[in-house]
């Protein structure tokens, strides 16, 4: 993954556009500097004002802080192109990962670093950046400037410059760790606040109204203390700053003052640098620390930056599978897993190791497993979401990430354990699957799916309104909507996690009957945790901890010691 530093190279033509402004107004600033103190050297000696020099000055006092403004509006600029370019990027990512995004953060925390910390990129790009190649040439070009007209003025100068960026850094690294604490707070406030607003309804029916917001108060109120921690070490580092500059500068006043009065221990009586010369180094020694106190304001944003860029790391770290432009096929063609290795987070093991399988066209295949043995990672696989670490999965005499991974999973159904359901009615979120089914259509696959029942029961039918997260109905009423919404699909391969898990025993027996009937001429791909109810099965493949350790019909697996061992309870 790419540095922070690395990221902003996509609009380093702006950026550097800026910094030379920066250091345009910088020499514009020398020469405004030697104006003044030649004007005040001739009122001092009474002498007569040159209108030029004033209009000199005057054009000179509208110019550099239009300059300025350049600089910065070109910062700005940059920032705002840049962090929408990376909003794009992540939210792509997002999209491709589907449930791989979860390994990273809830969807609340990811929406907050979407949101907040692409946005706190922004001081690091608009003027941290800059600054530091400011930082360089300002002081370099006061320091000759400086050094023109006297050498030791020059030298006091270049010698007090490191101590300002030296307590930068040692100050500064105490508010880069308050940063990373604050930003992983946020991260965890934003998806509490999204999962108390999913199930708001829930809350008021169970009146926990009080204890919600009691919760939310205590939260806010942490955050605002880590808030104040990390503004308190961020005031406390610019008022070091502020004072190492000004007792340089009061160090450098007082030789030029000593030497005006010839009290110089080394000069007794003499005069090293005249009036002019000396009000000239003067009015620059100020702007000769002004890019290293910038800087060191600016530090602060650094450390904010980096701690979100660690933040954003992860999703760019993510193992996305971008696939092809090869056509899918819209009928049942072989599958074949060749040594297809799957890894997980860093804090799993290996999701999939080494399968080697083969399925048939039409074929109906039920995987069986303790928890964790990789059922549910191997149907994910043929979703594409995960680049496989090792091997490959081909669909009939392509490979799957050949193809369009888009129009393939147009031709799938897949019903994870939780079935994804938005605020709305029921009938809205059965056209998830196909927009224009007519209302002959919705009955159809109401009555197939076994929810015809509970579902022209609710007070509104069909439009009844649901919570997003699907709150208002039973988790086994779901489970059916879900198959009801696969229907209205027409897909040629069906990939089901535990669909019946919540069902009761006998409605998992009639949804397993309606299932053999509706399954007949697809490729089924079914992950359970029994097989009762499943003797119409083709193949049962046995997983343990990510392999495939035996494969047979259902009677031949019941049989497996394996089997026996891990679901004893069945023959109880």
């Amino acid at each position: 993954m790419q540095s922070l530093r690395q990221l902003v190279q996509s609009e380093k033509s702006r950026l550097h556009l800026a910094i030379a402004l920066g250091a345009t107004a910088s020499l514009l600033m020398i020469w405004q500097c030697w104006l003044l103190a030649t004007l005040c050297d001739l009122a001092l000696h009474q002498q007569q004002i040159p209108p030029g020099l004033l209009l000199h000055i005057l054009l000179l006092w509208l110019l550099r802080p239009l300059l300025l403004a350049a600089k910065d509006l070109l910062g700005l600029a940059a920032s705002q192109k840049l962090r929408t370019s990376i909003r794009h990027q992540l939210l792509g990512i997002i999209s491709q990962a589907g449930p791989l995004r979860q390994r990273i953060a809830a969807d609340g925390d990811l929406s907050t670093r979407l949101l907040e910390q692409v946005d706190a990129l922004d001081p690091y790009i608009s003027r941290y950046y800059p600054q530091l190649y400011l930082v360089v040439l300002c002081p370099l070009f006061i320091s000759v400037a400086v050094a023109s007209q006297s050498l030791l003025a020059a030298i006091l100068l270049l010698a007090t410059a490191p101590l300002i960026p030296l307590f930068m850094i040692l100050l500064g690294r105490k508010a880069a760790e308050a940063s990373q604490q604050q930003v992983q707070a946020l991260g965890l406030l934003g998806g509490r606040f999204l999962e108390f607003l999913r199930g708001a309804v829930l809350i008021r029916q169970l009146r926990a109204e009080p204890l919600v917001l009691n919760r939310l108060n205590n939260a806010s109120e942490e955050y605002r203390n880590r808030t104040m921690s990390v503004l308190s070490k961020a005031f406390l580092s610019g008022a070091v700053l502020e004072l190492f500059a000004s007792l340089a500068i009061a160090l450098v006043a007082l030789y030029l003052g000593l030497g005006l009065l010839g009290e110089l221990p080394w000069a007794k009586a003499q005069i090293p640098v005249s009036y002019q010369p000396a009000l000239f180094i003067l009015l620059m020694a100020p702007e000769f620390y002004a890019p290293l106190r910038q800087l060191g304001a600016d530090y602060h944003a650094k450390a904010q930056a980096e701690a979100a860029f660690m933040s954003l790391t992860p999703i760019w770290d993510l193992p996305v599978c971008n696939g092809g432009d090869t056509q899918a096929p819209t009928k049942p063609v072989s599958i074949e897993f060749q040594h297809l290795s799957l890894l997980g987070s860093e804090h799993r093991a290996a999701l999939l190791n080494d399968i080697q399988l083969q399925v048939q066209p039409q074929q109906r295949i039920g995987i069986i497993g303790p928890s964790g043995a990789g059922k549910t990672s191997l149907l994910e696989s043929l979703l594409a979401f995960q680049q496989p670490n090792q091997g490959q999965i081909w669909i009939a005499e392509h490979k799957l990430t050949e193809l369009d991974l888009t129009q393939w999973r147009q031709q799938l159904v897949y019903l994870s354990q939780q079935s994804q359901w938005l605020s709305g009615t029921v009938r809205s979120n059965l056209l998830l699957a196909k927009p224009q089914a007519t209302e002959q259509e919705l009955q159809q696959v109401l009555q197939q799916a076994l929810c015809a029942d509970f579902v022209f029961a609710l007070p509104q039918a069909l439009d009844t309104k649901l919570t997003e997260g699907g709150i208002g109905l039973s988790g086994g009423q779901f489970q059916r909507l879900a198959l009801a919404r696969a229907l209205l699909k027409q897909s040629w391969l069906w990939l089901l996690d535990e669909p019946a898990s919540m069902l009761p025993v006998e409605q998992q027996r009639q949804y397993f009957q309606q299932l053999e009937l509706l399954s007949r001429g697809k490729t089924l791909l079914l992950a359970t945790h029994q097989l009762q109810h499943l003797q119409w099965l083709d193949q049962v493949w046995l997983m343990h901890e990510g392999q495939i350790i035996a494969k047979g019909s259902v009677a031949e697996i019941q049989a497996h010691p394996q089997y026996q061992a891990s679901y004893r309870q069945e023959f109880v």
